[in-house]
């Protein structure tokens, strides 16, 4: 392949795949990697459990500069956790971790329920309601709240606006990825302005995110930076707000397979939901979000008959891993599979990465974004089965990609 086959694969979007050879894609299929271009380099393209494996074995694989620099800017900051090896990132990871246990899960589930209803009242009084922007409002009211951020809700509205645009900018080229990165100095001057106010003043509890953050003690012995703790204050409440994405999904299914909305509707509120968690890991399985992942490997290495150089990329199909062979009929959307099911358990099962959530590089905010799903799977289940007319289609080319109409539907 040369360079202009490599920016093909690039504009294919999720089905990038679509752009190997015959050959390279039964390689793909067969042994789980094949060697390709990629920004100018030979890289390695894993797949499947084998695939996952490697990818997260930070033995051989490592993730300093492994996502392009404009990707990396815009969607995670500067000196974010993403970004980071060994002990300086386990040691930043535990920040994360602390902040996402599973206490602090249950004090944002019942946050979320509340944000939902008042959107769902407001879909009453005007009769219809679209969930993308009611799913951004909601769960941005709620990822601040949690955080400590004492603000109006005009100002919630704003900031979580501000973090839906960073989100939606980061895999495009032209006005949205502009938009993005004038979100993106938005976003990192108001969190700034939080972090320095709380060093300053205490405004947020000390066990609050904002509180954690302003105060963490990074692996060198000292405070991060202020730019440093606000870009990570963001890389919580950002990716809450890109639950939207996924719960725009979620309605997009109850429409598509209502067989799902009485048996939801049914389970009690006030306890367990292993209907709408299942329902929400299956979104987040089957619905495009996360296209691909990025490493470098430490050293020269070879893999399934591949050999890779020092430095070189390694990318992790993620839609490709999450509808692989591993999989029961992959391009069925069947929340059973995950009924009495650990997710952590299923190698590639990798929506938000893959690997030890405790000490690797796996996203600690899974359990949040699941969660948040769940309580948008729940709230809309008991919803009218008849949606109004609309192209709910959407495009497997652009990153991320989402129903254009938002999916609306009638209470």
């Amino acid at each position: 392949m040369d360079e202009a086959r490599s920016l093909l694969l690039a504009r294919h979007g999720y089905l990038f795949t679509a752009a190997l050879s015959e050959a390279e894609r039964r390689q793909l299929h067969e042994t789980s990697a094949v060697s390709i271009p990629f920004l100018g380099r030979s890289s390695l393209l894993v797949t499947g459990d084998d695939g996952v494996r490697l990818f997260y074995d930070e033995s051989r694989i490592m993730r300093h500069k492994a996502v392009p620099a404009p990707i990396a800017t815009s969607l995670f900051g500067a000196g974010a956790v993403h970004g980071l090896d060994d002990q300086e990132h386990r040691h930043r990871k535990q920040l994360f971790l602390h902040a996402l246990r599973q206490d602090e899960l249950d004090r944002l589930v019942p946050i979320a329920v509340r944000r939902w209803r008042v959107q769902m009242d407001q879909w009453r009084r005007s009769g219809s309601g679209a969930v993308f922007p009611s799913a951004v409002a909601a769960f941005a009211g709620t990822i601040i709240e949690w955080a400590g951020v004492e603000e109006s809700e005009t100002e919630m509205v704003q900031h979580g606006q501000w973090l839906a645009d960073i989100v939606d900018g980061f895999g495009v080229v032209g006005p949205a990825y502009a938009k993005a990165a004038v979100a993106r100095r938005r976003c990192n001057s108001w969190a700034t302005q939080l972090v320095r106010r709380q060093r300053e003043h205490q405004a947020a509890s000390a066990e609050s995110w904002l509180g954690q953050v302003a105060s963490f003690v990074d692996a060198d012995g000292q405070p991060l930076p202020e730019r440093t703790a606000a870009v990570e204050l963001l890389n919580i409440l950002r990716p809450a707000v890109a639950v939207s994405w996924l719960a725009t999904f979620a309605a997009l299914a109850l429409t598509e397979h209502p067989e799902w909305r009485e048996r939801l509707d049914e389970e009690d509120p006030a306890g367990p939901q292993p209907l709408a968690e299942a329902f929400a890991h299956e979104v987040r399985r089957y619905y495009p979000f996360v296209p691909v992942l990025a490493g470098r490997a430490r050293h020269e290495l070879d893999f399934a008959g591949q050999h890779i150089g020092a430095g070189h990329r390694v990318i992790l199909d993620v839609y490709g891993t999450n509808h692989g062979r591993e999989w029961t009929d992959p391009w069925a959307f069947d929340p059973s599979r995950f009924l009495g099911l650990d997710p952590c358990d299923v190698p590639h099962f990798v929506p938000q990465g893959g690997g030890p959530r405790e000490s690797g590089h796996r996203c600690p905010g899974e359990g949040v974004a699941n969660a948040l799903v769940a309580v948008a799977v729940s709230e809309l289940a008991s919803l009218s089965p008849e949606p109004p007319l609309q192209d709910a289609g959407y495009s497997m080319r652009r990153m991320p990609t989402r129903p254009d109409s938002g999916i609306e539907l009638v209470p």
